[in-house]
């Protein structure tokens, strides 16, 4: 029996089931490509203002400098009002990239707020209500951001990185890649090397399961940028979705040769090492990308996964403990938490809680049934395993777990032909389905 699938984590986005591989999407807001140009302040071009806020919003590769800087010129007290709005918009950005999202919401919030205080509602400048909805974008404020975007679009039609944000907010939130793909379309429109725009659009492409397009874009970015660790782990993502593990393996190593510590790289490269059984290697690099942001449910819930595999049960249940205290509805973690607890035997019949939280937040996921069907079994109960099994199996009739797990439940309650002709089924679709009960003393 397997414990639940493994997480994809990504920074642009994830959503593939390969062999052994399901999904739970994670996101770091991140504005688009850059800071419209500021107003002409009467400082030398290397003052930390300038490095600061000029060129493209903070990415992780240059983030730690560029929130140094805002700190710096913050700190001078030379600054105009709308001067300190940008820096501390620009170091919320900075901030966000390295994970710091109590310092980020506090500059967010005080950028909103000249915003909020600046902006002539009669009449409005395009680019600080631009501003303000990615002030508004970073404090979660996704409704009053898509209003601010709209509004800058309307006002100012020909700015190509409003269409940016605003389609990465109809993609990260809305999940509406359709409309993100036409406002992609527009920024590359207007400015057509947008490498950011590229690596956008290849994402929601294959989202929409379109990948002809999506690799097309994410290479046409890496011709651009080529060290791009983004473009190459949205890439790396494709093959993934694909199939095609040893591509996306190679996409992820090259990620990390440009950014050593991008997290997501880190953590979909676990998911690869996972689907070969290469454990241990998961684990490593899952400990890796926990170093850099410790606040990431997915990598706990996958590190989870990676020590369950290895039977290290005790350290499992820490890892789905500390996913879901990060993230309550974790469905697949809920459902592993219960599996793990039940085969360390630490688990009673009465004492299924996580399994019962797995199938409200899930009920139409057959493997919460097929997993469900096991602990019972495990505990003795085979009328239970039977009504779980029956329940994958409506959904799936071709299911080998749950076809075997049935057999056995059948024979436990004096079913024995009924029984045997379900493991037969079983075992003809995939042989190697009795090790998955035996393993944990379930025959």
């Amino acid at each position: 029996m397997k414990s639940g699938k493994f997480a994809i984590l990504s920074a642009v986005a994830c959503a593939f089931v390969g062999v052994g591989l399901s999904v739970l999407i994670t996101r770091s807001f991140a504005p688009a490509v850059r800071v419209p140009d500021a107003p002409a302040a009467a400082m030398p071009f290397d003052d930390p203002y300038h490095v600061c806020v000029d060129g493209a919003w903070p990415t992780q590769a240059d983030a730690r400098r560029r929130s140094d800087a805002c700190s710096q010129a913050l700190q001078s007290r030379r600054l105009q009002l709308d001067e300190i709005a940008l820096a501390r918009l620009t170091r919320g950005v900075a901030r966000t990239m390295l994970g710091n999202g109590v310092t980020s919401a506090e500059d967010y919030l005080e950028a909103l707020k000249h915003y909020d205080g600046a902006i002539d509602p009669r009449n409005p400048d395009a680019l600080s209500v631009y501003r303000r909805a990615v002030a508004e974008q970073g404090l979660g404020q996704s409704d009053r951001a898509l209003v601010d975007y709209d509004t800058a679009i309307r006002l100012d039609p020909r700015n190509a990185f409003a269409y940016l944000d605003r389609g990465t907010l109809l993609a990260t939130r809305g999940r509406n890649y359709l409309r993100a793909v036409d406002d992609f379309d527009r920024t590359l429109q207007i400015d057509p090397a947008n490498v950011t725009a590229l690596i956008a659009r290849g994402d929601a492409w294959s989202q929409l399961g379109e990948f002809g397009p999506a690799v097309a874009d994410l290479d046409r970015a890496l011709e651009l940028s080529p060290a791009n660790a983004q473009a190459l782990v949205g890439r790396g993502l494709v093959w993934s979705r694909l199939g095609k593990l040893n591509l996306a393996l190679q996409d992820y190593n090259a990620a990390l040769t440009s950014a050593p510590r991008h997290p997501f790289a880190l953590s979909n490269r676990a998911a690869i090492y996972a689907a070969k059984g290469m454990y241990g290697l998961a684990i490593r690099d899952l400990d890796a990308a926990l170093e850099i942001d410790d606040r990431n449910a997915v990598a706990y819930y996958n590190r989870g996964y990676a020590q369950f595999a290895l039977d290290n049960y005790a350290a499992a249940i820490a890892n789905y403990e500390a996913a879901l205290q990060l993230d309550g509805n974790m469905g697949l973690a809920h459902l592993n938490l219960c599996l793990a607890r039940v085969v360390a035997g630490l688990a009673a019949k009465n004492d299924l809680a996580d399994c019962d939280a797995a199938l409200k937040l899930m009920p139409l996921n057959p493997e919460v049934r097929e997993t469900r069907g096991f602990v019972f079994l495990k505990l003795g109960e085979p009328a239970k395993a039977l009504k779980e099994y029956n329940a994958a199996l409506e959904v799936d009739p071709n299911r080998p777990l749950a076809l075997y797990g049935r057999g056995l439940a059948k024979c436990g309650l004096g079913e024995g032909q009924a029984g045997d002709r379900d493991k037969t089924a079983a075992t003809a679709i995939a042989p190697e389905v009795v090790r998955q009960f035996t393993r944990f003393g379930v025959s």
